[in-house]
């Protein structure tokens, strides 16, 4: 996803770091951009481009990385969302866009716009079928898919539906 609005503060949106010694941004400081928001997380595990994620620091201390990892019906509790897009490498540093409002993706398997997005048993997808019980509010795709794609979408603190907490 290209920003031109970057380019003045020195933040690659697309690039991954291997070091934290590389980082060109505080992680977990919410950087304001053309197309929404974003902040620098840590892998802790594989994220596919335009995964839904969940965020959180990794431990209490000060120093503490924020992880972030796919979605899946197990790691939402507790944690905040966002959506990837790029891919990032398992230890790796990268981008994750808490706000986007144009230009952003998000993996999906079949889903109507206008519906409500759930998490799907595959970590990072959403679908509009619902058998999980877990609802998402603040997600929106803005072109309907048939198989599994990256449709278009926008979002903005993204939730679990109250409702589906329990």
């Amino acid at each position: 996803m290209t920003d031109s609005a970057l380019n003045a503060l020195g933040v690659d949106l697309d690039n991954t770091y291997a070091s934290g010694a590389d980082l060109p941004y505080a992680q977990g400081e919410a950087v304001r951009t053309k197309n929404g928001a974003a902040i620098l997380v840590k892998a802790g595990s594989a994220i596919t481009q335009f995964d839904l994620c969940v965020y959180a620091p990794s431990s209490a201390a000060a120093s503490a990385s924020i992880e972030a990892f796919p979605a899946s019906l197990t790691n939402v509790t507790g944690r905040l969302f966002a959506v990837s897009q790029v891919s990032i490498a398992k230890g790796d540093y990268g981008w994750i866009h808490i706000d986007s409002n144009k230009e952003g993706r998000v993996r999906c398997t079949v889903a109507e716009t206008g519906t409500l997005l759930c998490l799907t048993g595959t970590g990072g997808v959403v679908d509009d079928a619902g058998t999980s019980g877990k609802q998402l509010q603040g997600i929106y795709i803005l072109e309907s898919v048939t198989s599994a794609s990256a449709p278009r979408a926008v979002w903005r603190d993204i939730a679990l539906d109250r409702d589906q907490l329990a």
